[in-house]
């Protein structure tokens, strides 16, 4: 009829209806819903089909990451308690086996960390840059991929540029003494002592809220102190 609310339940045969229906009719849904239902059964169907093989899908893929995860940390956990070639080559599988991984990073910065070791500056440094290129400022590794191209850098005597890596450090929360020192050194080794005081004792001053007893300001004050006799 014409004046038919959708709202007003009617007879529906058995026949005409299949489970998905049925279920709708025992929680008492308007006609309206049901009419949808059956006519777009097949849509609906390969929708939840989609839906449930997307969420198994994803659980499976959470349960494969964890456990990756968990096998390239204690592959990397394995290869830091070698040592010598035995350790760059545990590290370097670890790399090869977990890319990607937190545990791939470190294991690089390891790497980093032995060419520094056998004097390989220009190698440590093209690694510890290339880290560092990867990650956000924000990531607890940045800093300290900085500080070893600093390091790697001031080695190799390349001063203007490893000056630059501890300006930078010296404006990274919990490396600023770390900047301020490499700085003042770097100024030193060039034979520019009153340059390297002058970095000191700005140090000296952004530590002006700390105790006397404070490591870095007595490491500070005994520096000024060193240079000052030079002078």
């Amino acid at each position: 009829m014409a004046d038919e609310s959708v709202f007003e339940k009617r007879h529906v045969e058995p026949n005409a209806m299949g489970d998905v229906e049925g279920l709708l009719e025992h929680f008492n849904l308007p006609p309206a819903v049901i009419k949808y239902v059956r006519k777009n059964k097949r849509t609906l169907q390969i929708v939840l089909a989609s839906v449930l093989i997307l969420a198994v899908s994803l659980a499976l893929y959470d349960s494969y990451r964890e456990k990756r995860l968990e096998k390239a940390s204690s592959a990397l956990s394995q290869a830091l308690s070698k040592a010598g070639d035995d350790k760059e080559k545990a590290l370097q599988g670890v790399m090869a086996e977990f890319p990607g991984t937190v545990s791939a990073r470190w294991a690089n910065v390891e790497l980093a960390h032995l060419e520094m070791g056998k004097a390989q500056f220009k190698e440590a440094a093209d690694r510890y840059a290339a880290i560092r290129d990867d990650l956000k400022e924000s990531d607890p590794l940045y800093a300290l991929t900085v500080f070893g191209f600093a390091q790697a850098l001031e080695a190799r005597l390349e001063y203007d540029a490893a000056s630059a890596a501890y300006q930078q450090l010296k404006d990274i929360k919990g490396y600023q003494i770390i900047g301020y020192i490499g700085m003042a050194r770097i100024q030193e080794a060039q034979g520019k002592s009153d340059k390297a005081l002058e970095i000191l004792n700005e140090a000296l001053s952004a530590l002006s809220d700390k105790p006397q007893e404070d490591p870095d300001k007595r490491a500070i004050e005994d520096r000024i102190a060193r240079l000052k006799v030079k002078l």
